[in-house]
């Protein structure tokens, strides 16, 4: 029996934590879409 190696698990991106932060500063500010800021920054808006 023929044995096929195991697909490799799909990983998130390890973002940077300074990064992080400013999106959370971006995030907190009055009127911004989430969803938008997101996307703008190349991250699926869904998560």
């Amino acid at each position: 029996m023929k044995q096929t190696p195991a697909k490799p698990s799909r990983r998130r991106p390890n973002f940077p934590l300074d990064f992080k932060i400013c999106l959370v500063e971006q995030a907190l500010q009055p009127g911004v879409s989430i969803a938008k800021l997101a996307r703008d920054n190349g991250i699926n808006d869904n998560l």
